[in-house]
C-alpha cells in the first residue's frame, strides 16, 4: 500500500491518551459511532544495512581446531573452529566464520565488523558468545543460519549496529542477560523465537533498541523478561516491526518497575499467518498483538503507530503504572486491559 497519501477512517477513541496508575482499569467503549478522518503517521525512514561483501581471497586461518585471536585480523576464513578472544583493543574484520563458535570472554574495546558468521547448528549454542566483557562493537556483519545468533551475558556497553540477522532459528538472533547496550540500524528477519530477547537487569546501564527493521520474526520481535527494578530507563523507539507471527513488542514475566519507554515505533500485521513463513510446520501462531504488556509496571507507550494487527493493538494484563499517550491504533480490538 502506498503510505504517502494513505488516510484511514478511524472511530473516535482510536487515538488515545490513557494513564494507568497503581492498578489496571477497564476502558469502556464509546457508544459514539461517528467517524473522524485521521492521517496515518508515516513509518520511520529506515533503509536497512547494505549486504556484506567479503574479499575474493580469504586466508584460511583455522580448520577444525581451536584458535585464539590476539592481534588485528582481516580477510580470514575460519571453518569448523572454536575461536577465542580474551584481549582488548583488537579489530576483526572482513572475515568468514563457517560452522564455528566465537567466544569473547573478559574482553574489551573490540570491533567486530564486515564479517559473515553462518551455519552453526548446535542446539542451544550461540555462534557468538560474549561474557564478562565491555565495549564490544558488532558493526555491519551478517549473522545467519545459526542455532542462536549472539548471546551476551553479564557484559556492559555492547553495541550492535547495521547488522543483518537472518534465520537464526532455535533461540533468538540476540539474547542479552544482565547486560547493557545499544541495538540500532539492524535488520532482523526469520529469527525464532525472538529478534531480541532481553532479560534480567545489568549492574548498570540500560538497553536501547532503535532504528531497526524487524520482518517476519516468528514469535515476539522484541521481548523483555524479568526486567525488574531498573534504575536507568531503557528505550525502544523508531523501529519498524512488520508481519511478526506473535507480538511486535512484549514486556512480561515479573518486569515490575521496568522503567521502559516504547515510543515512535511502527508496528503492523502482528499475528501474521504462520503458513507464510519458511518452515511453517515447525512453528505456530501465538498471541497476535501489536504491543503486549503482562505482569509489569513502569512502562510508557507513546506516539506509536499500530496497524492491522490480528488481535489487540495494545494488550495489557495484570499491570500497573502504565502510561498510554497519543498512540494511533487500527483494526479489531484497540486496547485490551
Amino acid at each position: 500500500r502506498n503510505m504517502d497519501k494513505k488516510k484511514n477512517y478511524i472511530f473516535i477513541g482510536l487515538i488515545l491518551t490513557v494513564i494507568l496508575i497503581s492498578v489496571c482499569i477497564q476502558i469502556s467503549e464509546s457508544p459514539d459511532d461517528s467517524k473522524i478522518e485521521y492521517s496515518i503517521p508515516e513509518p520511520p525512514d529506515l533503509h536497512g544495512p547494505e549486504p556484506i561483501y567479503l574479499p575474493e581471497k580469504l586466508e584460511s586461518r583455522c580448520t577444525g581446531r581451536t584458535i585464539a585471536i590476539i592481534f588485528d585480523t582481516d580477510s580470514a576464513r575460519f571453518e569448523n573452529c572454536t575461536v577465542t578472544v580474551r584481549t582488548s583493543g583488537v579489530k576483526i574484520t572482513r572475515s568468514e566464520f563457517i560452522n564455528s563458535r566465537i567466544f569473547f570472554e573478559s574482553a574489551s574495546d573490540i570491533v567486530f565488523a564486515d564479517n559473515i558468521v553462518r551455519d552453526y547448528p548446535i542446539y542451544e549454542k550461540p555462534a557468538i558468545s560474549v561474557y564478562d566483557s565491555e565495549e564490544i562493537v558488532f558493526r555491519h556483519n551478517c549473522i545467519k543460519n545459526n542455532s542462536i545468533g549472539v548471546s551476551v551475558a553479564e557484559s556492559q556497553n555492547i553495541t550492535f549496529e547495521n547488522n543483518i540477522f537472518d534465520n537464526n532459528y532455535q533461540h533468538n538472533a540476540i539474547a542479552m542477560y544482565k547486560s547493557s547496550g545499544e541495538v540500532s540500524g539492524n535488520l532482523f528477519k526469520y529469527n525464532f523465537p525472538h529478534g531480541i530477547l532481553v532479560h534480567f537487569i545489568p549492574k548498570y546501564g540500560a538497553v536501547n533498541i532503535h532504528d531497526n527493521i524487524f520482518f517476519m520474526n516468528v514469535e515476539d520481535a522484541i521481548n523483555f523478561e524479568d526486567w525488574a527494578n531498573a534504575k536507568d530507563e531503557s528505550r525502544i523507539y523508531n523501529n519498524i516491526i512488520t508481519k511478526t507471527a506473535w507480538a511486535g513488542i512484549n514486556i512480561e514475566y515479573n518486569s515490575w518497575n521496568a522503567n521502559i519507554l516504547i515510543e515512535n515505533n511502527y508496528i503492523s500485521e502482528s499475528g501474521y499467518t504462520i503458513e507464510k513463513f519458511p518452515n511453517p510446520s515447525e512453528w505456530s501462531n501465538g498471541w497476535k498483538h501489536g504491543i503486549k504488556l503482562e505482569d509489569c509496571s513502569g512502562i510508557i507507550v507513546k506516539n506509536n503507530t499500530i496497524l492491522d494487527n490480528n488481535e489487540n493493538g495494545i494488550d495489557i494484563r495484570n499491570c500497573k503504572n502504565v502510561t498510554l499517550q497519543k498512540n494511533t491504533v487500527t483494526r479489531l480490538s484497540l486496547i485490551h486491559i
